[in-house]
């Protein structure tokens, strides 16, 4: 006898998922100028609703639907003398998919609009509206190529067309075979662009191989890689001969040897770590848990400049930067508003050698409507590194949308792309652009003893780029030795040299790297290393040096009490044809300290002393700087629902005044699992330049239910800022209401 399986409700109705949203805004503003006494005000009322509806549901055991839309009303009204504008937008996207989910066979076809209709008192009503419809076929047979093509139609246009009516259909390609140490890879492109309203148009092929293979052997004592790639694009514009006076601009993806990231506020003298993520082709999953530039870092305190880069091999010409983003907390419908967005400023850095960089532009990202990226457009510039330098979501942006909401807590990167925007002559027709770029591999890694380490490395790597009839090529081959050793249990060394020629900007390159460490670990909680490193590379009639010893320690003096401590010296040059151009010596001090007493207490302690003597011609004169730099920070948790939390950073330069920052910061939420919640923040910060701000934000939130989705939200944020003379105090009165169904 068997029991009966229990009934399983499985209709269309259960898949169903209805979110209904109310919210209510009063956001004023006052600000006044002391010198001139001037005193202006402005107040923004805003109301709206949204409706969001999304449907999952399994057709089939393998094909499944999901569809849905959103509704959003929103009014909104300003008064700010001499102005009052009214505006009403409305917003509307639906979207489908219907997938075919199979270990070998895959398949899905989509369509989705996004619809955007603003009218403003005194103005015409204006629309954006967006269509896309999407199909994508995928076959993963076993031990044969896997093969993915993907189509995509995309149309923008405004209503009434006066400024955008565009057409976009990009079919994809890719199929890669796997085989042991073998991986074959080709992916295509087709990419038609027209414009409409001015009759332009644009096809873009793209096709790019790679033959990777990797083998060892001889017991794995040789290691062999060989890695072959070509990417062609080929792009051609057609203006009509009747159009005259007008030139249209082609752009143009380029294609970075590495993605570069670090977390660093000297921008101007640190390097950048390597991550690939950056530019693996995938916008929508994070390339670093770092790479946070939401507000959940800048109300924990956590200001840190976020750098995110691109390595290009031979230097490009750039003019544009694409970073993507994605916001876990928002559904995939919607996207940053404006007052988030513009918030950001991004700086643009560029370098020679990853070590040393030149703020090229400071510039205010655009943030299109339906893609979640930010788009950087500054001054073409032609570099071997580039980056994008910004801080995070600050605690204190306020405006038309509260940013303290917890969706925008998390804002993280997850690409960057580079473009460069080539005019096609006006008046001719038909223009082709095309570039072709070639790398060649061969790494061979032999060991030659197993005890001590001792191995052989061969790299050699080509590259040759084609833009139109314009041939850059480049070359380096490599032979180097790495050594490691543990003497006993407490000391050990890591020596290596390599020697590298080649050629490189129609000039022939030479480079001799070393590096050498001893590292002692007397005591578990003890370890001391003595590093010494450096480079000297030659390139035409310029040569660089760079020379650097440190000495690091680190030691865990009592449980929850570590300490560090590094000594270093550097050197580095430049020189051209005998001439020396610029030489730089350093010497630094480097104390840490970070103090745990109590699992509910923890405090850290940064110092940075830096003594710097420049000269060369390029200077003019000889010259000593000093740089100091204190970094002090405490948080204590008495208890669960309270953190209480300071930090203030002491920075004393030659020749600049002394600045100090300070962040304070208070949460209090009593009630963390009950159905009313209450939480109270609190932060101050003092900022160079006289600057201080000050914000207090208390919520209230009753949730409707236990499901707790559903719930009533009321907040308020009072933003004090000072600078100089000039005082602002802003405030927002929301509400929110939240049903799930």
């Amino acid at each position: 006898m068997t029991s009966a399986r229990p009934a399983r409700a499985d209709g269309l109705l259960d898949g169903i998922n209805v979110r209904e949203e109310a919210v209510y805004s009063l956001f004023s503003s006052k600000t006044r100028d002391a010198l001139t006494g001037l005193r202006t005000t402005s107040e923004t009322e805003s109301y709206g609703t949204k409706t969001n509806v999304r449907l999952n549901y399994s057709l089939l055991p393998k094909l499944h639907l999901n569809a849905g839309g959103t509704y959003e009303k929103d009014f909104s009204n300003l008064s700010a003398d001499p102005i009052d504008l009214e505006t009403n937008v409305t917003r509307f996207r639906p979207y489908g998919w219907l997938t075919l989910r199979d270990p070998v066979l895959g398949a899905s076809v989509g369509y989705d609009l996004a619809d955007e209709t603003v009218k403003s008192s005194g103005r015409p009503e204006t629309s954006l509206t967006r269509e896309t419809y999407n199909a994508h076929l995928e076959w993963k047979p076993i031990e044969l190529p896997w093969t993915q093509v993907r189509y995509t139609r995309t149309s923008v246009e405004d209503e009434p067309n006066v400024t955008l009516d565009n057409r976009q259909d990009l079919v994809f390609l890719k199929s890669e075979y796997l085989y042991k140490g073998l991986n074959a890879y080709y992916a295509g492109t087709y990419l038609t662009t027209t414009d409409e309203l001015r009759d332009l148009g644009s096809t873009q092929w793209s096709h790019e191989g790679k033959l990777l293979y990797a083998i060892t052997f001889l017991a794995d004592r040789i290691a062999l890689t060989t890695d072959h790639r070509i990417r062609f694009t080929d792009v051609t514009t057609d203006v009509p001969l009747r159009v005259t006076g007008l030139e249209q601009t082609v752009e143009v993806a380029l294609v970075p040897a590495r993605g570069l990231s670090s977390l660093d506020d000297t921008p101007a003298d640190t390097p950048l770590d390597s991550t690939p993520a950056l530019i693996d082709g995938n916008t929508t999953v994070s390339a670093s848990a770092t790479l946070n530039i939401g507000s959940d870092r800048g109300l924990a305190g956590d200001f840190t400049r976020r750098n995110v880069g691109l390595e290009f091999r031979p230097p490009a010409a750039v003019n544009r930067l694409h970073v993507s983003v994605d916001v876990p907390a928002l559904p995939s419908n919607e996207n940053l508003p404006s007052d988030i967005s513009s918030s950001f400023l991004w700086e643009i850095y560029t370098s020679r050698d990853n070590s040393t960089w030149t703020l090229h532009a400071t510039v205010v990202g655009s943030f299109g409507p339906f893609v979640r990226r930010f788009e950087l457009t500054f001054p073409t510039v032609t570099a071997n590194f580039i980056k994008a330098v910004t801080r995070p979501l600050s605690g204190g942006v306020i405006g038309t949308t509260n940013s303290s909401d917890a969706r925008y807590r998390t804002i993280v990167i997850t690409e960057v792309q580079a473009f460069a925007d080539r005019a096609a002559p006006p008046g001719v027709g038909k223009q082709r652009i095309s570039q072709t770029l070639r790398t060649h591999n061969l790494d061979v890694r032999a060991a030659l003893f197993r005890s001590p380490s001792l191995y052989y490395q061969f790299n050699a790597d080509y590259q040759e780029l084609e833009l139109d009839d314009d041939v850059q090529e480049r070359y380096a081959i490599s032979n180097g030795l790495f050594f490691t050793h543990r003497f006993n249990p407490v000391l050990s060394t890591n020596v290596n040299t390599s020697i590298e020629f080649g050629r490189e900007r129609e000039e022939p390159r030479t480079a001799a790297l070393y590096y050498a460490s001893l590292a002692a670990t007397p005591l578990p909680t003890l370890t001391d290393s003595l590093v010494f490193s450096g480079n000297q590379q030659r390139v035409g009639s310029a040569t660089a040096r760079s020379h650097s010893i440190v000495l690091y320690n680190t030691a865990q003096l009592y449980r929850g009490l570590d300490a560090s401590l590094n000594l270093g010296a550097a050197l580095t040059s430049d020189e051209e044809g005998g001439r020396v151009l610029s030489r730089r010596r350093d010497l630094y001090v480097n104390v840490g300290t970070s103090i745990t007493p109590h699992p509910t207490f923890a405090t850290t302690v940064y110092y940075l002393g830096r003594l710097s003597n420049l000269s060369g011609s390029n200077l003019g004169r000889t010259r000593d700087t000093t740089d100091h730099r204190l970094d002090l920070s405490a948080s204590f948790t008495p208890v669960r629902t309270l953190v209480l939390s300071a930090a203030t950073s002491i920075v004393a330069e030659t020749d600049r005044d002394t600045t100090t920052t300070q962040n304070y910061g208070v949460s209090w939420a009593p009630f963390p699992d009950g159905t009313l919640q209450f939480s109270v923040f609190y932060a101050e910060n003092r900022l160079p330049e006289e600057l201080t701000s000050r914000i207090i934000q208390p919520v209230v939130r009753w949730y409707v239910n236990a499901r707790r989705r559903s719930y009533l939200e009321a907040n308020y944020q009072l933003n004090t800022t000072e600078a100089a003379s000039i005082k602002t105090d802003s405030q927002v009165v929301s509400a929110r209401l939240t049903i799930d169904f």
